[in-house]
């Protein structure tokens, strides 16, 4: 298990409702490296070889399990491009955390890319949060790319809390036959910050 200091956790506490923990299936990603990652019985977790990021396989006896994705910023200035892909097989149930915080200032730039089989049910939650006296801006801009295979439903549900000066968001949804697609998007900004979806 590693050792994480006070600025991690406290972020970690935001985006990821207290719960993240270094157990079962999980990858953490501090200042643009995998620092931790454990996989479950049916979820495994591979480093790029070619880029940075991970490629998470889910298999189709994945039956209401969780998997954590966490992305921490704490150096300010920093600006890390990260590419996940999600493997998910036919018949599997599965609820995916990610999330996105910065302390002081710096810029996150991650694209996630959904591969859903058939007959599956995918809820991805992921929350964004800026804080710190940095003068920098914190600059998240992800991007979301999502295939949803026949008869499967998939749930997007994102947040971006506070702290974020910068955010341009974009989605794109590709759905088979009978597939649905269910979305919650909440951005709160405040003074000079600026969102858009």
């Amino acid at each position: 298990m590693v050792k994480l200091d006070n600025v991690t956790e406290g972020v970690l506490d935001v985006i990821n409702d207290n719960k993240f923990s270094q157990t079962g299936a999980f990858n953490l990603r501090e200042n643009g490296t995998s620092i931790c990652h454990g996989d479950s019985e049916h979820i495994k977790i591979k480093k790029k070889t070619d880029k940075p990021g991970i490629d998470i396989y889910i298999d189709g006896k994945t039956d209401g399990e969780a998997v954590y994705i966490p992305v921490v910023l704490s150096k300010s200035g920093m600006t890390d491009l990260v590419y996940n892909d999600f493997y998910v097989e036919d018949g599997a149930d599965v609820r995916i955390v990610a999330g996105c915080g910065i302390h002081n200032s710096g810029c996150n730039d991650g694209i996630h890319t959904f591969h859903v089989g058939k007959n599956a049910n995918v809820r991805y939650e992921e929350k964004h949060y800026g804080e710190g006296n940095g003068t920098g801006a914190r600059v998240l801009n992800p991007v979301t790319n999502i295939f949803v295979g026949e008869n499967s439903v998939f749930t997007l549900d994102t947040a971006q809390i506070k702290g974020v000066d910068s955010t341009v968001r974009e989605t794109n949804v590709e759905l088979g036959k009978d597939a649905k697609l269910y979305v919650t998007e909440r951005l709160m900004t405040d003074g000079d910050q600026k969102a858009e979806s």
